[in-house]
């Protein structure tokens, strides 16, 4: 987003977006509200007056990260069902994840772990990811795949980790998106595919 286009942006979007980049540089700790006026460049107590609590902003994010999520899988081209284009679909939405999305990427992952240690934001988090399943189990349906509901929720648990790894451990060397597409060939096709 440009910075113009930032600052026309409504004050409660700015402030969500910021608090994502707080969270991915600062993790859960480090997200104020005063953090994210100073990220978002808004004067002091703007982000407390759309959201005034902690929980609110953190339910705040979460609602921005799903609504920016939708938007990538909207965008995404429809598949055939081809291994092959199933393998390349799912390496680009990886590369997304770690390259322009990273930060969201990041912030998810905090929020999620912070969920399971205070269960304030559960309720919300399971509500994004029945969201993120049911559009998941929704193409392994129109393809034909059986338990689709299960196979969806394993393949989302699979790229979950592939990220995790991703940013917990970076590759150093190589090609990244190379690796990314070998883990995704391995959960597609079996781990003889390669």
């Amino acid at each position: 987003m440009s910075a113009v286009a930032g600052r026309e942006a409504p004050r409660r979007q700015r402030a969500a977006d910021a608090a994502i980049e707080v969270i991915a540089s600062d993790g859960l700790r480090g997200l104020t509200h005063r953090a994210v006026d100073t990220a978002a460049g808004l004067p002091a107590g703007s982000t407390s007056s759309c959201f005034r609590t902690r929980l609110e902003l953190l339910a705040g994010v979460l609602d921005r990260m799903v609504e920016l999520e939708e938007v990538v899988l909207a965008r995404m081209p429809p598949t055939s069902w081809r291994a092959e284009d199933v393998v390349n679909a799912l390496t680009d939405l990886l590369v997304y994840c770690l390259g322009p999305a990273r930060s969201r990427t990041l912030a998810r992952l905090e929020l999620y772990l912070d969920a399971a240690r205070r269960a304030e934001l559960l309720p919300e988090l399971e509500a994004a990811n029945r969201r993120f399943q049911d559009f998941t189990a929704a193409g392994l349906r129109a393809a034909g795949v059986p338990e689709p509901e299960e196979a969806a929720r394993v393949l989302l648990i699979q790229l979950d980790g592939v990220l995790y790894d991703a940013l917990a451990r970076p590759f150093l060397g190589g090609d990244q998106r190379d690796r990314l597409r070998r883990a995704v060939e391995t959960m597609v096709l079996g781990p003889r595919s390669r």
